[in-house]
């Protein structure tokens, strides 16, 4: 019974370094990359048959290494009938690229003017890829010109 006990203890200790080293490594820059859709805002377009879009996207973190922004903005998939099952991601989707630098906690705007042919009924949302070459995308939004 004592050499349970006496066992368990001298695993324990033995385990403390290992856990304080994981936190040293636990560094505040060493967060996941978050980012969110913000609602677009728009207005007819006074050059093409078309609407001046304004979209937005918010990081809530940013991550560094290989885990830091390597390009970031909006995609989006058009021409469908409501916010449905069809969810834009890359390969599938138009991308719209950003070229401000990232910051957490700052709302980031991209103006383009698009014809309706290109961008109307369009499901479209956030996305962010990392230097190591992953995706992270923001919720998915509908926009409709009724």
């Amino acid at each position: 019974m004592h050499k349970t006990i006496i066992l368990a203890l001298v695993l324990l200790v033995s385990l403390l370094p290992a856990c304080k080293k994981q936190k040293a490594l636990e560094k505040p820059g060493n967060k996941e990359t978050k980012i969110g859709t913000v609602d677009l805002s728009f207005s007819p377009s006074a050059t093409v048959y078309g609407v001046d879009l304004t979209f937005k996207v918010k990081f809530e973190d940013i991550g560094q290494g290989n885990k830091a922004v390597d390009e970031y903005g909006i995609v989006y998939l058009a021409w469908i009938s409501n916010l449905s099952n069809k969810i834009p991601v890359k390969g599938t989707g138009t991308l719209v690229l950003f070229t401000d630098t990232p910051a957490a906690g700052k709302t980031i705007e991209k103006k383009v003017t698009l014809t309706y042919e290109q961008f109307n009924d369009a499901n479209y949302r956030a996305f962010v890829k990392l230097k190591d070459g992953t995706y992270i995308y923001g919720e998915v939004k509908y926009f409709g010109v009724s």
